[in-house]
């Protein structure tokens, strides 16, 4: 049951999901059994929000009474309903209940073809590297302090889609996110690899080294927005100590290009998948070689890395795996 993060706060943001998808359910006004189905399911992930925080709790030392003092219960009664072999049946149950496949309910009708351009090519999207976006787009709307009727008058999009997109049930085209970036004040760049990710691309294997080095900076910091930008001290700590906040601090500001252990170290701490981001150093490893590993009869000389990029140099794997 170990996590990369706590694991109330993975199922916390997926309580987040569900109630934006009742809320998307009302705007639309669905009828009562579609309502009673997104509430019968915001209602099961709030209960095994509650042995994943209890479950959280026992593993960073918290005893019985102050759980059952938590939970308004008795200890007896504490130790009974989130005894662990409970609580990892239950969570167990919840994985096996996600890892299926997710069917329509035939309760639910097919929403009718939308009139915006941008909204017609929108897609329902299970993919979990979609909720990425989702988050991070959730995040920064939150920080802004719009409610999700204001953000709809101010971008000409329904508060229906307004929701599902921050829900991640709906994968927005790139207009559409860099409107809502815009929006709320963020930056499209530490969006685009999230959205790419989603749509199912990949970057280019070759690129010129500032382009490599800025968009594997920008994918982290997507994946730190989806997280909802945790301090680095959280970081260091969920990283059980491999990173230093002086480390997670220069990621941020774009001064480290990371080396691969230090990438997967830092993608894991923010709830990433690794896998995702590999195409994008890899990208910025092949251009870094280009330059500092030119062929024999190449005329160009290597140049210095540009800013943001030099402490790379250091942490850098050569052709054979090794540090330099």
């Amino acid at each position: 049951m170990d996590s990369p993060l706590p694991l109330a706060r993975n199922i916390a943001e997926s309580v987040q999901a569900l109630a934006e998808q009742l809320l998307a359910a009302e705007y639309d006004e669905q009828n009562l059994a579609v309502l009673l189905r997104h509430a019968s399911e915001l209602t099961r992930e709030v209960d095994y929000y509650v042995c994943a925080a209890v479950h959280d709790a026992r593993v960073k030392g918290a005893s019985w009474e102050t759980v059952a003092a938590a939970g308004a219960v008795s200890s007896a009664t504490a130790r009974s309903k989130w005894a662990e072999k409970t609580v990892r049946r239950r969570l167990e149950r919840r994985a096996s209940e996600q890892s299926g496949p997710r069917q329509r309910d035939p309760a639910s009708p097919t929403p009718p073809p939308r009139p915006d351009a941008d909204q017609e090519q929108e897609e329902a999207s299970d993919r979990p590297v979609a909720t990425k976006l989702a988050a991070a787009l959730s995040h920064l709307h939150r920080n802004s302090k719009l409610t999700i009727r204001e953000v709809a008058d101010r971008t000409d999009l329904s508060p229906s889609y307004v929701s599902r997109i921050l829900s991640g049930d709906r994968l927005p085209t790139w207009p559409v996110v860099e409107t809502l970036a815009a929006l709320f004040e963020g930056d499209p760049d530490e969006l685009a690899v999230l959205w790419e990710n989603a749509q199912g691309m990949t970057p280019p294997p070759r690129q010129p080294l500032p382009d490599a080095a800025a968009r594997l900076n920008a994918a982290l910091r997507g994946l730190y927005l989806a997280a909802s930008s945790p301090s680095p001290g959280r970081i260091h700590e969920t990283s059980g100590g491999t990173l230093s906040v002086p480390t997670i601090q220069d990621i941020l500001r774009g001064r480290l290009v990371p080396d691969w252990k230090t990438t997967v170290a830092f993608v894991r701490a923010v709830g990433g998948t690794p896998a995702d981001i590999r195409p994008l150093w890899e990208a910025f490893h092949y251009a870094f070689l280009v330059i500092f590993n030119p062929a024999p009869d190449a005329a160009l000389r290597p140049r210095p890395l540009p800013p943001g990029t030099a402490d790379a140099r250091e942490d850098h794997p050569d052709q054979d795996g090794h540090q330099q």
